[in-house]
């Protein structure tokens, strides 16, 4: 694949974390790739606003910049929305379609061409955006604090801000976080300005049209010339030793922008719930094996946990199935709610926060969300279509959701989704390909066992696909881990009849390696049982293509 052939935007960051807010769940949901930072970057210093802070000669805000916030203000006011779900049946539908041939792309064409190159636009910008009254985001007051670190990631961090008495601008503030973005190097030098920029026109461009209200509301907002970024860093370095150690040392860039992002937290003077989850892949990839019996996060989260059973992130089993979300249908043996917030299962009243959490894995919310993901992308990460929308099935398919309970029976639950980073193409396309082609190359998506030296065991996750179906015939495929000698990796690869099964049966092996004593240690509840009575066990699947 080409990354030169796709619509080029600008690349955004990737967060390496559950959520801009701190997972509320035990564990890194659903890790794409925790060995990979592939489409990470950093925001580019060119372009920047001001060389220095307090540069009293630079505006706040430059022409080109106005002119590009008026287009942004333009695009918003056209409202135009997602075509994922129209006709009723419309978000079933597979669209095939060319990068110059789609209607949706003939509509996103109608709004005003904004200039997605790292040089500044031209004055012409002006005259596309003179009908509208300019956007001014709103300007940080003088004397605002931060008081609270909320949440980061590899590229983001959140904090809890306090404006000054007397202010005039409570109101506006009001119920909002601020997220900045970090920098390669603590340095003088501002982060650019198009970064910021860019990331809200993909927003609003790209991301609202499908999911409306319920993406978390972002909007810009002016730091310039405040000492605002050196108070966040010291927040950074005091709290240091309390933050994740992938993110220590990491600090805030300098720049002239922010965003304000709505708050999902819990008041705190009631008894909401706040959960977070990523739902992932909503549907099976359109590139996964015929015969996968996984989904494709599970598929991953199976590769995972078999190579690397020494980290302390939980089983797959454990983990959501995302095929299981807005999903009436799926198997009941894999349905429990409480697998997207499995620290909620102890409560007293468990009862009722099942069915909230029944309420959110249907909500409409997640069924658009679906509706969007298969819309957009029916060729998967091997093959794409070339085209903006695979890049935005991408963007929906990274996405946190978060969740808030309410104390009451009668409130509404209230759902968003967040996190939605720009991921370029030209960084991220070898990986998203590397990632399918290893899972089915090594078997993931298909394997029925797992097999340390001589003890069978059931593969260590709960998927939809797993128990969907008819019981499997034919050889079994046998997942054979080996101890891992420290040699140079080999790619995992296919031998047939390579392992003899209990019955004598042809397998098809595929070998791979790993800690054998701490995986064999993790898969014990995961034995075959073959002597005594048959086991109840959850994890004995009928439908399992036996040894």
């Amino acid at each position: 694949m080409d990354p030169a052939s796709f619509l080029q935007l600008p690349p955004q960051f990737v967060d390496d974390s559950a959520s801009n807010y701190g997972s509320s769940v035990p564990g890194d949901c659903f890790d794409e790739d925790s060995q990979s930072d592939a489409g990470r970057d950093s925001p580019s210093n060119a372009d920047s606003l001001a060389e220095e802070s307090d540069d009293e000669a630079v505006p706040a805000i430059s022409s080109d910049d106005m002119a590009r916030l008026r287009a942004i203000n333009l695009i918003r006011s056209r409202n135009h929305r997602c075509d994922c779900d129209r006709g009723g049946d419309a978000g079933d539908r597979m669209r095939t379609r060319s990068q110059d041939a789609s209607a949706r792309d003939q509509a996103r064409d109608a709004a005003p061409v904004l200039d997605m190159s790292d040089s500044s636009s031209d004055s012409s910008s002006d005259s596309v955006c003179d009908p509208v009254v300019s956007y001014l985001p709103q300007e940080l007051p003088p004397g605002t604090r931060p008081v609270r670190l909320v949440g980061e990631g590899a590229a983001n961090v959140v904090f809890e801000i306090k404006l000054p008495p007397n202010s005039g601008m409570d109101a506006h503030f009001q119920g909002k976080l601020l997220r900045v973005a970090k920098a390669q190097a603590l340095s003088r030098t501002p982060v650019s300005s198009n970064y910021y920029l860019r990331q809200q026109e993909f927003f609003i461009r790209e991301i609202q049209p499908h999911l409306g209200d319920h993406a978390v509301r972002q909007e810009l907002v002016v730091l310039h010339k405040s000492s605002f970024v050196d108070e966040l860093n010291a927040m950074l370095r005091k709290s240091n030793h309390l933050r994740k150690p992938k993110f220590q040392g990491s600090y805030i860039g300098r720049a002239s922008w922010g965003f304000l992002v709505e708050d999902m937290r819990p008041s705190g003077v009631d008894e909401s719930i706040l959960i977070e989850f990523k739902p992932k892949w909503l549907l099976q990839s359109p590139s996964a094996p015929k015969n996968a019996i996984r989904c494709r996060q599970c598929a991953l989260e199976l590769r995972n946990y078999l190579k690397a059973p020494g980290t302390k992130a939980p089983c797959p089993e454990k983990k959501p199935c995302p095929i299981t979300l807005a999903n009436p249908d799926c198997p009941q043996q894999v349905a429990s709610p409480f697998r997207i917030a499995p620290q909620l299962s102890g409560l007293h009243n468990s009862e009722r926060i099942q069915a909230a959490l029944d309420k959110i894995i249907h909500h409409k919310a997640i069924q658009a969300l679906r509706n969007c993901q298969k819309s957009l992308d029916d060729a998967g990460p091997l093959n794409p279509i070339k085209n903006l929308d695979f890049i935005v099935a991408m963007t929906l398919r990274d996405c946190t959701c978060f969740a808030l309970i309410p104390p009451s029976d009668d409130e509404e639950i209230k759902l968003r989704f967040g996190d939605f980073d720009w991921k370029d193409p030209e960084k991220k396309s070898f990986h998203w390909r590397g990632t399918e082609r290893d899972l089915i190359d090594g078997g993931f998506y298909t394997a029925d066992w797992v097999v340390c030296g001589d003890t069978y065991y059931h593969p260590p996750s709960l998927c939809s696909l797993e128990w969907s179906g008819k019981p499997r015939t034919g050889e079994p495929i046998i997942l054979l881990m080996e101890e891992n000698t420290n040699k140079p990796k080999k790619n995992s690869y296919r031998q047939n009849n390579s392992l003899s099964s209990p019955t004598g049966t042809k397998t098809t092996t595929y070998r791979h390696e790993t800690n054998l004593t701490t995986l064999r240690k993790g898969l014990e509840p995961f034995k075959r049982v073959t002597e005594g009575a048959p086991s109840d066990s959850i994890y004995n699947n009928p439908l399992r293509c036996n040894p």
